[in-house]
């Protein structure tokens, strides 16, 4: 007896693929939800063997064409079903992934569950794990359409089919994904610099000289450096969601992305730097009126902006600072890095990463050194820690060209009450120096270091005690500036020292 939507029972699998395939008929048209318009989108026709999803603002082909025209019924209705229960994101790429290798599937849909986990078992090690997940997800679809010998019962029974292992957080275990210290101060630096202009401006009366594209790609940068939100969260902001109470505050609510059915929708508000709150407030001011000519779906989204897009700015601007591309995953591993290490809890690092649990915090709190570590790091004494600091610049001074500086540019103070001078010039000079001379400048990019490496490295010996001091008193507490201050000032030294002894080297020779 042929039960509907199935295939006659046969002796052996090639029996089987001789007759001809029973499926339920598909809908002419079928639609999908878009979480970043939060709209349906309709493929009008699905008879053709290109559906084109618009996902993310961007469109997305399924090309069934790939697989054989006997089988090609089948992957629709795949399709389908992925769409109503899934991701539309996840969907793309999962189909996409079929159907580049379609054979699984279709050896799945002739055979018996026993069957298929005979051949599963015996190749699935040979398998990336992207094939291996996408081919468990169709074969989901397959229980759930009742299709082939498979039904509903079956589920758990695909669940627990083996899998290749994969370490999605082997970057971060690894510290691979980490921006060293330096290069997080160029991008501090770089936004206190754009943040500057626009107070000298505004208090002058005179316009800028910052266009659009600036603007928005600082503020992308401050969401994602220092708040670590993901590329698709940050392109999903609205206008309305930017909201300014007064001109010393700026709040921006960001909607939590892959969260649990019962959390979507949700936002998360974060308060921007008071500095760098007039970033946000030039771009919005510049960007009003190019709002209202985008079209229905980017026009009402602060950035205007789709998720791919927003990740290609981020990377473009971290390799124009740094001269190293970093992209927005980078900077969310090392904010979240950032955090452990100045000692929150579990619940408060799944907080600010907006994870539904916190299960994942885990691989921070693992990578993070240990207190014992961290005195090192600060003090610059760990062989791990001690070149981690790159300097990105290779401008120095001879003492000559320095004695001739004006006395405003010879950089000279007493930090902690431990008189230092003669370190190197300031291109901008000390009176205009808006944050601490001697602690700031070894991480300054206006910062020309003197051509001998002895003066670099008496810095940091007459400095260790202070930063010792404020360990104890702290308890390793990497949540005080100062103490922030003072380690990556250690770093940027040391740093300084090796690369003035190379520089000198390759003078004399």
């Amino acid at each position: 007896m042929k039960v509907p939507g199935q295939l006659e029972l046969f002796s052996a699998p090639q029996e089987r693929e001789k007759k001809e395939i029973s499926l339920p008929t598909l809908h002419r048209s079928i639609r999908h939800y878009d979480g970043f318009s939060g709209e349906f989108r309709v493929v009008t026709d699905t008879a053709a063997d290109t559906w084109v999803l618009e996902i993310e603002g961007r469109k997305t082909r399924l090309l069934f064409e790939k697989v054989p025209v006997r089988e090609r019924e089948l992957f629709k209705h795949l399709a389908r079903d992925m769409l109503s229960r899934l991701n539309a994101v996840s969907v793309g790429i999962f189909i996409g992934s079929l159907l580049s290798e379609p054979k699984h599937i279709i050896s799945a849909f002739y055979m018996s569950p026993p069957e298929f986990r005979d051949y599963w078992v015996a190749g699935f090690r040979g398998w990336t794990y992207m094939v291996a997940l996408s081919t468990r997800t169709a074969v989901h679809s397959l229980c759930n359409l009742s299709l082939g010998f498979w039904c509903s019962h079956y589920r758990d029974y695909v669940s627990l089919l083996p899998s290749p292992k994969v370490d999605q957080y082997r970057t971060v275990r690894n510290q691979e994904c980490f921006l060293p210290l330096s290069d997080q101060s160029l991008i501090v630096s770089y936004i206190d610099d754009l943040a500057e202009k626009l107070e000298v401006s505004r208090s002058d009366g005179a316009p800028h000289e910052l266009d659009l594209l600036d603007l928005r790609n600082a503020c992308l940068m401050i969401l994602s450096h220092q708040y670590a939100f993901r590329s698709g969260q940050i392109a999903k902001i609205k206008a309305s969601d930017v909201r300014s109470p007064n001109m010393n505050s700026l709040h921006v609510s960001v909607p939590v992305g892959k969260q649990r059915n019962s959390k979507r929708g949700r936002l998360v508000t974060r308060k921007i730097k008071s500095e760098w709150a007039i970033i946000f407030r030039s771009y919005s001011e510049m960007a009003g009126a190019v709002r209202l000519h985008e079209n229905s779906t980017l026009g009402q989204l602060y950035f205007c902006m789709t998720p791919v897009q927003v990740s290609i700015a981020i990377g473009d601007l971290s390799e124009h600072i740094i001269g190293e591309r970093w992209v927005a995953t980078d900077l969310r591993h090392t904010a979240a890095q950032r955090m452990v290490d100045a000692g929150v809890s579990h619940v408060s690092l799944s907080e600010f990463m907006t994870h539904a649990t916190t299960l994942s915090a885990n691989v921070y709190f693992n990578a993070s050194p240990t207190q014992a570590e961290r005195v090192n790091q600060a003090l610059a004494l760990s062989p791990i820690y001690s070149n981690v600091a790159e300097v990105a610049r290779t401008r120095v001074i001879d003492k000559a060209a320095l004695m001739r500086l004006p006395s405003d540019q010879q950089i000279a103070g007493v930090p902690h009450g431990i008189p230092i001078a003669g370190i190197g010039g300031c291109s901008a000079g000390q009176s205009l120096c808006t944050m601490n001379p001697i602690l700031s400048c070894y991480t300054c990019r206006r910062f020309l270091p003197l051509l001998d490496s002895a003066i670099h490295l008496e810095v940091v010996e007459k400095l260790r005690p202070v930063v010792t001091d404020f360990a104890n008193a702290s308890r390793n507490n990497e949540e005080s500036p100062a103490y922030t201050q003072l380690k990556r000032m250690f770093h940027a030294a040391l740093r300084v020292a090796d690369e003035v002894k190379i520089i000198k080297t390759e003078v004399v020779e």
